[in-house]
């Protein structure tokens, strides 16, 4: 959801509606928000929450830690912002981190499952068949270190190569510009070899498209591009979309303060970070490849991909490419990580998966629009791929949001 729909979405939201008036004698909280990053995603979060629990929300971009602020309670994220953490600790009250960036300050956290991102990225990646991979992030922090460990953990499980890009390791004696950075991202990109899957936080991930236009490279036929953050105002608006995973900030927000709002009441801090997972993967252009160096093979699983919805059949496959059919399941054996049949049910489900997660379509429709034709065959490959029926998931995914 981006922030503008967002922003209506709470404007009338059910719960608000419902929120019990004030009664008399009842103590407002006053609660600072002071971000390193700004996310209006996760300010949204925190202002449903706010307003339902009838909070006075400070928040300055000129002065994140108001001079003689007085209050009861603090969300943060810390993220680069070291003398942030000096000014909150003077306060001595109860503060919630949102971010893994500073994990050596001990702090109750809500935050993003890093580990769960990097793991449906890699999965993403895996199955459009990439077996070459790169991470790319610009500081050390704690955030970037445990995603780049996590990441580089899968890939290598599967018995691939990860290459890690980190600018504050590599940058030596260079000036922390834009200009340097783009320099070094075209003269490490030259160098890794082809076809590439590339994992890196939305900023970065516009100067990595940046510097595969610099260095000559095709975006997503060469170097394919996955970012983090699904951050809507940049992900559209570039020369290439930028495909992108949604951490849940919106939850991320709303959660933080509910635990705020328990601390401030004079619970126990958890003992652990409470992780939101992610909600999915948005695709725009910069992923919108299979990996193959097979032309024939390359060939049919465009033809797939574009007719998955219709009734298409094996014989359709053949017909597109100067192959015979055995010829062409062969190539796929040696070239891709599924059968022709095989992959134009894998694209059918992913499609009758976004349908049940974003529409209220009647299975029939479901059915009929990703390709499977009947209600009983949704359900039944449903059942075999998911162990579950769609009515399930759709289930499963409502209740997550």
């Amino acid at each position: 959801m981006n922030s503008r729909n967002a922003l209506s979405h709470f404007q009338r939201s059910p719960a608000e509606s419902q929120a019990e008036p004030r009664r008399p004698g009842d103590r407002s909280r006053d609660v600072l928000l002071t971000l390193g990053w700004y996310y209006p995603e996760i300010h949204l979060g925190v202002a449903r929450f706010a307003r339902e629990n009838h909070w006075h929300l400070t928040f300055d971009f000129d002065e994140p830690v108001p001079k003689r602020w007085q209050g009861d309670g603090v969300l943060t994220l810390l993220g680069t912002r070291v003398e942030l953490w000096q000014q909150l600790k003077a306060l001595q009250l109860p503060v919630v981190d949102l971010a893994e960036s500073r994990p050596t300050i001990s702090l109750p956290r809500v935050t993003m499952d890093n580990a769960a991102i990097v793991g449906m990225a890699a999965e993403y990646f895996l199955d459009k068949g990439y077996r070459q991979f790169a991470f790319v992030h610009r500081w050390e922090l704690g955030v970037s270190q445990r995603r780049r460990r996590c990441f580089s953990e899968i890939i290598q499980a599967r018995g691939y190569d990860c290459h890690l890009l980190s600018w504050q390791t590599e940058r030596g004696r260079r000036a922390d510009t834009r200009e340097q950075r783009k320099a070094w991202l075209v003269k490490r990109f030259s160098e890794l070899p082809k076809p590439l899957a590339v994992l890196a936080r939305d900023n970065e991930a516009v100067e990595v498209l940046e510097s595969c236009l610099a260095a000559g490279l095709s975006v997503p036929d060469q170097v394919a591009v996955l970012g983090i953050d699904n951050t809507e105002t940049i992900c559209n608006c570039l020369y290439v979309s930028l495909s992108s995973i949604d951490p849940n900030l919106e939850l991320i927000g709303y959660e933080a303060a509910a635990l705020l709002q328990r601390l401030m009441d004079g619970e126990a801090p958890p003992e652990q970070p409470i992780y939101i997972p992610p909600r999915g993967i948005a695709e725009r252009r910069s992923t919108d490849s299979l990996a193959t160096s097979h032309p024939h093979v390359a060939a049919a699983l465009k033809y797939i991909r574009d007719h998955a919805a219709e009734p298409i059949s094996m014989s359709d496959i053949v017909k597109h490419v100067p192959m015979s059919r055995s010829g062409l399941e062969k190539a796929f054996r040696e070239h891709y990580v599924r059968a022709p049949m095989e992959q134009l049910r894998h694209i059918r489900l992913d499609i009758a998966k976004k349908l049940l997660r974003d529409t209220d379509d009647s299975l029939s429709k479901v059915a009929r629009l990703s390709g499977f034709q009947t209600a009983h065959g949704l359900c039944r490959i449903f059942r075999q791929q998911m162990a579950m029926t769609p009515k399930q998931y759709r289930d499963s995914q409502n209740s997550s949001r």
